[in-house]
């Protein structure tokens, strides 16, 4: 199956009061990940499933690329915020894939999740670095939770 994994777009930067979870995206942001929506509609006609962390600036992510992908299925998984350990997290996102039985899947999540989730899936990668509103297309096998990268979509390539 085809999973996505990405990272959300711009956001605010950190200030008080307002807690990392709930900072916003910028404009630059949202056109980052409009962007990103159309590279992804191009790869991939149809996302089945759309898993997202609880934490706003994904969900906006989310949402925006949603417009574009018409995502039918769209579950919140806590195991996508950023402090979370990355074997749990791709054990928790493998079980669900099989689960729902869907051949494609986008994964909206944070820096250095993001890094570390695709190098956990494809052991013969090493942590890429992705900008804001980077995807990461990979070939995955729910039942084994691994994966081949296929290519990283860093979205000032792909206007």
């Amino acid at each position: 199956m085809k999973l996505y994994i990405m990272r959300h777009g711009q956001a605010e930067p950190m200030s008080d009061p307002w807690p990392d979870s709930e900072r916003r995206l910028t404009d630059e942001g949202i056109t980052e990940v409009r962007h990103a929506s159309e590279w992804l509609k191009r790869q991939c006609e149809v996302v089945e499933q759309c898993y997202t962390s609880p934490y706003q600036r994904a969900r906006e992510t989310q949402k925006v690329m949603n417009e574009r992908l018409n995502c039918q299925q769209v579950k919140v998984l806590d195991c996508l915020t950023p402090e979370k350990r990355v074997h749990e997290t791709v054990t928790e996102l493998a079980a669900e894939i099989a689960v729902s039985g869907v051949q494609s899947a986008l994964v909206v999540t944070h820096m250095p999740l993001v890094s570390y989730l695709v190098a956990e899936i494809d052991k013969t990668q090493q942590p890429p670095i992705f900008s804001t509103a980077a995807i990461a297309e990979i070939d995955f096998d729910s039942a084994t939770g691994t994966g081949k990268l296929q290519q990283l979509m860093q979205p000032e390539h792909c206007e």
